[in-house]
Parts: C-alpha cells; sequence; structure tokens
C-alpha cells in the first residue's frame, strides 16, 4: 500500500496503527525508507540493505526472573513481548512521540478495562514508542500482557479493528485503510477449508470476524464523517498466512496492485485535490 502511495504521489502525515500496524507506524511514520522495512521480510540472500531483521527470536522473548515469582501473570501467555520492545528501542531513530514530525498513533486495550488506549501526541505521549508498539503487538495467547505502570495491555486490533476516527481527529480529509484480514473465497471442487486443519480453520474464522468489523466500522465512518473520504485498499491475501515470509514477495504485490488500482482511480476523481495538509495511513 505504502508503495503505491509513493508512486501515485501521495504522502501521508498521520499515521494510525494496531498490532503489526503499529509497527509499519512507527518506522515510516518517522521517514525510514520503505525498502529498507521490507528488507526485513526479504530471504537472507535478496536483502539490500543493513536495516531492521524481524526474526521469529525479535518476538518470542524469555520470561524475566521477576515474572517466575508470578504464576499467574506468567500464564497468561506462552511468550514475552519485552524482547521485540528492546529491539526497537535499539533501532528507531527516534522513541519519543513529541519529537516526530509526522503524527503517530498506535492503540492497544487494557486487559482489565477493556478501553482502548491510544499512544501518542495529545493522548498517552509520555511512553515510549518502542513500549506502545510492543503493548499493541500483544497477540492474546501468544504472548503475556504489557505492563506499563500499574496497568496491563493486549493487541489493539481486540478492541477494535480500525480506530480511523484518530486520524480524523488529527486533521486528515482522505483515510487510507489497510487491513490484512480477509477471509479466503473457495468454491467447489475445491478442497473445503475445513479439511485443511484446525489451523486454517482458526485463521479463516479470524479473518472472517475481522473483515466484518472493519466492513460495519468503515460504514459507521462514513455516516459519522461525511466530509472525510475512506480508501479501504486492503488485499485479498488467498490462502496466503500474512507471517509466512517465504510468500512475503506474492504478498506484497498483491497488496501493492490493489492500493495502485484504488489510489489511482482515486485520484483521477480528483479525490486528492481538496487535501489540505494531511492524509492518514491505517495498516
Amino acid at each position: 500500500m505504502l508503495k503505491a502511495c509513493e508512486e501515485v504521489g501521495i504522502v501521508p502525515t498521520v499515521f494510525v496503527g494496531a498490532s503489526a500496524g503499529a509497527l509499519v507506524s512507527a518506522t515510516y511514520g518517522q521517514d525510514i525508507p520503505l525498502d529498507v522495512l521490507l528488507d526485513a521480510y526479504r530471504l537472507p540472500w535478496r536483502r539490500r540493505h543493513q536495516g531492521p531483521r524481524l526474526y521469529m527470536s525479535t518476538f518470542l522473548g524469555a520470561p524475566r526472573p521477576r515474572d517466575l515469582l508470578d504464576p499467574g501473570y506468567l500464564l497468561s501467555g506462552a511468550f514475552s513481548i519485552d524482547s521485540l520492545e528492546r529491539y526497537l528501542e535499539r533501532f528507531l531513530p527516534l522513541n519519543d512521540f513529541t519529537k516526530l514530525t509526522n503524527q503517530v498513533f498506535v492503540t492497544a486495550v487494557d486487559v482489565d478495562t477493556g478501553e482502548r488506549v491510544v499512544f501518542g501526541p495529545g493522548y498517552r505521549e509520555d511512553v515510549p514508542i518502542s513500549t506502545a508498539v510492543a503493548a499493541s503487538c500483544c497477540v492474546p495467547g501468544l504472548f503475556r500482557p504489557k505492563k506499563i505502570g500499574d496497568r496491563f495491555f493486549l493487541d489493539g486490533e481486540i478492541i477494535r479493528t480500525l480506530s480511523a476516527d484518530l486520524a480524523v481527529a488529527a486533521g486528515a480529509n482522505v483515510v487510507i485503510i489497510s487491513n490484512v484480514y480477509r477471509p479466503e473465497s473457495r468454491r467447489a471442487p475445491e478442497r473445503s477449508i475445513a479439511r485443511s486443519g484446525m489451523g486454517a480453520v482458526v485463521r479463516q474464522s479470524l479473518n472472517i470476524v475481522l473483515a466484518e468489523k472493519e466492513k460495519r466500522g468503515v460504514e459507521l465512518l462514513s455516516r459519522t464523517y461525511p466530509r472525510v473520504v475512506f480508501l479501504d485498499v486492503a488485499p485479498d491475501i488467498g490462502a496466503f498466512g500474512y507471517w509466512n515470509r517465504f510468500n512475503a514477495r506474492s504478498l506484497v504485490l498483491r497488496g501493492y496492485r490493489s492500493a495502485l488500482r484504488i489510489l489511482t482511480e482515486a485520484k483521477e476523481r480528483g479525490v486528492f485535490n481538496a487535501v489540505l495538509s494531511k492524509d492518514a495511513a491505517l495498516n
């Protein structure tokens, strides 16, 4: 999607993200070149830059000694997200929301209140970007909730698939939505997803729920903010898993082609002519 934005001549200045979208917002949102970010997903022999390297070990951290003294917390997830936080702390050029040129917002959910929490300018801007992104990436069950102060946080997509209202509040009048959660469509005589294993069924179920939440969210946003244009450029990724490094090229190409078509059509319709200074990219 971001590659298509660059080619069409769209320069986002507001970034809102949860989970993987938080990673993109926190990196591209502070002008780390797109090709450097893509290098993190390329196979080792295809890399071009000395940029970030998102290995499995980057995400899957071992428990801290003090966690061993709290068995209830230790059993709240399989891994610690602290490894990702430490990596981002070393890698990010800036680790302070208030020092960024662009407006970057990261969302998470307070596990004890069930409320959305926003990290970024005008909200919780005292928290380092690396800590906020780590909290937003805490997939339930896989990671233990991220502790910030005396509160615990999980993946921001649990409570809301889209947080486009944050972009609108920040001044965006064209909001570009990118969401990889799309259910796969199989027709007879193709093999049923029900016969493709538990992982395929769980992924399909999650994609159905989140895609429907996104659809309803866009409809509500369009009614709530009639003067704002919402462009959904989410691609159909088919049977590809969005964490499959070996399919990274196919996934990127699908996203690029879908976004390029939709953004080009929008530009030809004059959608971006009314943009004063701000677009928003949601991931």
